[in-house]
Parts: structure tokens; sequence; C-alpha cells
């Protein structure tokens, strides 16, 4: 399970770091393309004041533990996801730390780029699969990411959903998570693509990806091919995200559409 986990997590990093792509208005898939993107989810805070600078770094106290409150409220919970899933681990992340941790990621935005959409946090909850291991022989689901993420305000949560989408645009992108697996050991990336999806007209903008990923694994000599759909979902000024990811077989498209419904309801309430 953990070859493919570096390149879904490049899925999360964008929906997570700035927010989600864009539709093309009338939910018509745009042209194929070798890239990856991903939304995340942001719910509404408190605004940071005028010339506060970074919000993640003069919060107040009460103010974060406001901004985590909203997100979780806004992100799904452990009772909306299908039976067999478990919590494996859940995180906030400041600008500063996502931009650290995805310094090295081409087309992840920087820290300037975060401030400037006016990002104040972001939050990541992972949950896998109870039969993960007979799943990776067998096939199936394997695991489910969730991500939240806040603005300061619609139009910036705007602007990032606008940087994914252009990332998205950029054969490179996965291209160079092709490259970054050379030299790890066990794995050989065969192919990757990235194929943009049709998807229910949720919140404000939506997108919704496939992202297929063909490996050989030297260690157990077995050819694998991972399949990870996610949706992202921006309402105001907050954006949200659900990724599943299944190897050798598709995700479920009906359960995603339930997953992204709950996600909007839930972010609704929690922006109210």
């Amino acid at each position: 399970m953990k070859l493919l986990l570096p390149l879904v997590a490049a899925l999360a990093v964008l929906l997570v770091a700035c927010g989600g792509g864009d539709d093309n208005g009338d939910n018509e898939p745009a042209p194929a393309a070798t890239t990856s993107a991903a939304g995340e989810p942001q719910a509404t805070a408190a605004p940071a004041s005028p010339g506060a600078g970074s919000p993640t770094v003069e919060a107040t106290v009460e103010d974060r533990a406001e901004v985590e409150a909203l997100l979780k409220a806004a992100a799904l919970q452990l009772e909306d996801l299908p039976s067999g899933y478990t919590l494996d681990d859940e995180t906030f992340s400041t600008n500063e730390e996502s931009a650290g941790d995805e310094s090295e990621l081409l087309g992840a935005p920087t820290l300037e780029d975060l401030n400037r959409f006016g990002r104040i946090l972001g939050y990541d909850a992972s949950y896998s699969q109870e039969a993960g291991l007979s799943s990776i022989l067998e096939g199936g689901t394997l695991s489910l990411q969730v991500t939240t993420t806040l603005y300061e305000d619609s139009d910036g949560a705007d602007e990032a959903f606008e940087f994914v989408r252009e990332q998205a645009s950029d054969p490179e992108f996965v291209d160079s998570f092709e490259e970054s697996f050379a030299n790890s050991p066990g794995v050989e990336v065969q192919d990757a693509s990235l194929t943009p999806l049709s998807f229910a007209e949720l919140g404000d903008e939506r997108l919704a990806f496939e992202f297929k990923v063909s490996a050989h694994s030297t260690d157990l000599d077995q050819d694998f091919e991972f399949i990870a759909r996610l949706v992202g979902i921006r309402r105001d000024r907050a954006i949200g995200s659900v990724t599943i990811l299944a190897v050798n077989e598709s995700p479920s498209e009906d359960e995603l559409e339930d997953l992204g419904r709950t996600l909007d309801e839930r972010m609704n309430d929690a922006l109210e």
C-alpha cells in the first residue's frame, strides 16, 4: 500500500495546501491531462484583522481553537463513511508547515502564495480500510483522505482554486511524480495519468479527478494499478475534498458522489 502513498499525498497536497480546481461551467470534463491536482477544504473562521500578516502566526489561541473546531465540523466524520474504515491520523497545518512539507513538490504553492490567498489553516484526516492487506492482494479500496481548509474570504479561496486548476493543466506535474520514484527501492512506476471527471454541481465550485498509476513491485514481483478518485468543493471561503484510493479496481462513483454531497452539507452547516 505504501508504494503509492506519495503520489496520492501529492493529489491531496494541493487540496490541503491551497484549494481545488474548477469545473467547466457546464459540468463537462476538461481534456484529460497527465498531471495531478487537488482542492483543499476550508471553513469560515473569523477574518484576520487588517494588516495582521500571516494569520497562522498571529492568530490568538482562541482564534486557533475556533478555526480548528470549524474545520473539523466542516469535514466528513467517521460516521459519514462506509463501514470498515478506521481513523489513522488527523492533523492541522499552518501555511508555514504546509509550504515547508511540500517545498520539493513541483507546482506546490509557496508560502508567499498561501499568504496571498489568505489561507488560515488546513485540516487533514486519513482513514484506512480494515481489509487493506487483502485489498492489496485481491483488489479493492485501501484508504480515504478528507481535507478542509479555511481562507480569509471567498475571493482568496477562489484564487486558490484557480491556482490548482492551472497546475492540473501542466503535463510536468504528473511526470515529476514518476521521476521522483526513479531511485525508490522496490518500486517501478510505469505510467501515471490524471483525467477530469464529471460531477454533480455542489458548492460554488467543484472539481473531480481520477488518478491512475501503474507500478511494479520488485519486492513482490507483482504489477499493481492504483486508482485514486477525488472531488474538491469550494463553498464560500471553505474548500473541502475527499480522495478514495483503491488497487486494481476503480473506486465507486456513487460512493464518491454520496460522500461529496455529505461533505458539501457539512461545509454549509459549519459556515452558517
